[in-house]
């Protein structure tokens, strides 16, 4: 069978990533939640550029199709590339087609997308599937869950047969990634954190909403942290005309009011509360700084961050984080469970 590319206008694109994935989510890979002809603009086609100050700003997308014989789309790619940056992202990779002729599809349409994004950056030494991603495609989880949608993949699903074709293309996992979930109407804060809230408070620990007026600044916090996206999710909100309510941990001993002022020192976040369209409650991640790890601070803003979603009307959370480690520890605590499994996939080009 011969495949030829094609070219798909965003109404187009938005019509055959619905029914590719469909297909492809039978065969493995996430259920995609369809796209609006302006939402496949702005993930998939490069004359709709990023907007200015996102995490995309700068990058140039690219959208392949190809159609068999009788004109029939068989699969699509999409990924984007920036002429400063050394990696690329695939964002998604899904035919239609089974067995032999599915692999043929899928490397056919892994080497196109190699070829252009090299020709956006002749520098680029990788490529990469993985959350680090701006173009986020919102996904369904599976049963028991089946209630509850994530905002982007992190990576490549376990089961979808992609990740065949990938490691007979060169790619390797780098990290492996769970995906949780949980329910929140029946959300309570145990009593072992209770607990330990109020040891911590008589440290003068405190976990709770910030308060320009009792906390100092973010900065020392997300200096330490060194992490870009949350440094974007913390002071995009602290900094907007109207910030959404932040779960903060707090140093207010004492000793460290008087040393700032008679402000307390952030040195934790877990936020902000936040309930989207589809009644998640929006989570950017826990970050502690460094000298005040090993005091359960991270469980303690996780499960106030739980408690106030669930206030504002969330439905439920989803979140994901490498599949060993003391995040996931702090997640299957609050009664999370895994719902399913990816990997982090990289291919070095140099």
């Amino acid at each position: 069978m011969k495949y030829q590319p094609i070219a798909l206008t965003a109404s187009e694109a938005a019509s055959v990533f619905a029914r590719l994935s469909g297909a492809a989510s039978r065969l493995g890979a996430p259920d995609y939640l369809p796209l609006t002809e302006e939402q496949a603009q702005a993930l998939f086609l490069p004359d709709a550029p990023f907007p200015p100050g996102s995490a995309g700003e700068g990058r140039t997308k690219v959208f392949l199709a190809l159609a068999d014989e009788s004109g029939n789309t068989t699969g699509l790619i999409a990924g984007n590339a920036g002429a400063a940056d050394d990696t690329a992202y695939v964002t998604v990779l899904m035919t239609d087609r089974e067995g032999g002729e599915g692999e043929a599809v899928r490397r056919a349409l892994l080497s196109s997308m190699e070829t252009a994004l090299s020709g956006i950056n002749p520098r680029l030494r990788r490529m990469r599937w993985v959350f680090y991603n701006p173009a986020l495609l919102p996904w369904r989880l599976p049963e028991p869950f089946s209630a509850c949608c994530h905002p982007g993949a992190p990576g490549v699903m376990a089961s979808d047969p992609a990740m065949g074709t990938l490691a007979v293309d060169g790619w390797r996992e780098f990290a492996p990634l769970t995906v949780y979930a949980r329910p929140l109407s029946d959300y309570e804060i145990p009593a072992a954190l209770t607990g330990r809230m109020k040891e911590n408070a008589e440290r003068g620990l405190y976990t709770e909403l910030y308060d320009p007026a009792l906390h100092g600044s973010f900065l020392p916090l997300l200096d330490a942290l060194g992490s870009a996206d949350w440094r974007r999710a913390v002071l995009g909100n602290a900094e907007s005309a109207n910030p959404l309510p932040m779960m903060i941990a707090a140093d207010r001993s004492p000793e460290t009011l008087a040393k700032n002022g008679g402000r307390g020192f952030v040195c934790g976040f877990a936020g902000p509360l936040k309930r989207t369209e589809d009644g998640r409650g929006y989570f950017a991640g826990i970050g502690i700084h460094p000298d005040y790890r090993s005091l359960g601070l991270g469980s303690c803003l996780f499960a106030a961050l739980c408690r106030g979603l669930k206030a504002i009307g969330a439905d439920y959370m989803t979140l994901f984080t490498g599949t060993d480690g003391t995040a996931a520890r702090i997640y299957e605590k609050a009664g999370f469970a895994p719902a399913a499994r990816f990997s982090a996939m990289e291919k070095k080009l140099r």
